[in-house]
């Protein structure tokens, strides 16, 4: 019989975060179920459809009371009433594990982390234990440390990098796990086709956030275009940034940049891009309130396919790319870099294949997502008593 394992999510769309949702599809030997305290129907969260109807789910927003409402949007906690459903959830599916994803969205549910015994992990991803923590004057450490720290048995950092931005804001290390939460390797694992042809495509697929770079790559692809035409560059996503990337686009006529909008993850379309481009290109970068990424999963999928990669070295990427074995490194906002590695790669076919055979097979043989979803499950199982 396996055992059971919930994760806690604050929001119902981020069920659609690839990163998320391909732990709780992926399990082993554990049966996964589901509970959120907000019910959301914006269109954000992620691009990956949750189709799963098997997946036990609580939604702690039926509660639609005003003190629930108010206690959620301001403390940023859940109620005793919501306890009580939580606790009724847990025991009616012999739940053997508390699995909380963000540091952030674990500390709504500290009322009830307080009570329980059974054990439990959050996983930080990012922005949780970077820019988060300099909030509000300090606030975000303060939550952190109140709210979540002292509560859970094993926090999951995703990489070295992580640990250390844990660790310094007050993370017992005798707490801290460094785990890679992986990729769905075989879904995008192709014979990617390099070809020699006039023009190279370039590509990006990401959330549209401070973070991912945006502006810093469309400045340097312009540069780039100045002194090679043959190059064109495809951005999808969706986000806070749309209307200005629009804008610039438009405002400079920058025929050969392309912006298309969202792209559902999994697609027939989303294949179709990573087989067709030619580049991978991804400059992560540390926005103006301190927030980093963790390990971006479209730089491991775009690996997985085959595409030579062009990153920083940011947070976790320089733990799955090494500069010009497995992909490009430029550091983060290192304009003069980053046109150098973008003209390198459009005239340079035989780099492209090296680095995107060697990218792909690293990608299969360390960030394969049932390799690390067996590590997960050993977590797990180290703490079930």
């Amino acid at each position: 019989m396996k055992k059971k394992v919930a994760h806690f999510i604050r929001k119902s769309t981020q069920l659609r975060a690839s990163f998320i949702q391909n732990q709780i599809y992926n399990h082993i030997n554990y049966e996964p179920v589901v509970i959120y305290k907000y019910d959301s129907n914006k269109n954000d969260g992620g691009y990956a459809d949750f189709y799963n109807n098997s997946i036990k789910i609580l939604n702690l927003w039926n509660n639609k009371d005003n003190k629930s409402k108010i206690l959620y949007r301001y403390p940023k906690l859940i109620t005793s009433e919501d306890i009580k459903e939580i606790e009724l959830f847990v025991k009616e599916n012999n739940v053997d594990i508390l699995h909380f994803h963000y540091g952030t969205d674990a500390g709504i549910y500290s009322p009830f982390l307080r009570k329980t015994s059974i054990p439990s992990v959050v996983s930080f991803y990012g922005y949780d234990c970077s820019g988060f923590p300099k909030r509000f004057l300090g606030y975000g450490k303060y939550y952190l440390n109140k709210r979540v720290f002292p509560f859970v048995n094993k926090i999951i950092a995703m990489s070295p990098d992580m640990k250390k931005d844990l660790m310094n804001i007050g993370c017992p290390e005798n707490k801290l796990i460094t785990h890679y939460y992986g990729t769905d390797i075989k879904k995008f694992i192709t014979k990617h086709q390099y070809r020699s042809r006039e023009e190279v495509v370039f590509l990006l697929i990401s959330g549209l956030v401070p973070k991912k770079g945006h502006m810093f790559l469309l400045k340097a692809f312009i540069e780039a275009h100045n002194s090679n035409n043959n190059i064109r560059l495809k951005i999808y996503g969706r986000g806070m940034l749309e209307k200005s990337i629009r804008t610039y686009i438009r405002n400079n006529k920058l025929e050969f940049i392309q912006f298309n909008g969202s792209i559902v993850y999994g697609s027939k379309d989303h294949f179709h891009e990573l087989n067709e481009a030619d580049v991978f290109i991804h400059p992560s970068v540390t926005d103006r309130k301190g927030y980093k990424e963790g390990i971006p999963g479209a730089i491991v999928e775009a690996m997985a396919a085959g595409l030579p990669v062009i990153s920083t070295y940011h947070a976790g990427i320089p733990y799955i790319i090494k500069n010009h074995e497995t992909g490009l490194l430029i550091r983060e906002w290192d304009y003069e870099d980053l046109v150098k590695s973008i003209l390198e790669l459009t005239e340079n076919l035989q780099l492209r294949k090296t680095l995107g055979q060697n990218g792909q097979d690293y990608a299969l043989k360390y960030l394969n997502l049932s390799i690390k979803e067996s590590e997960l499950e050993k977590i797990y199982d180290n703490l079930i008593v």
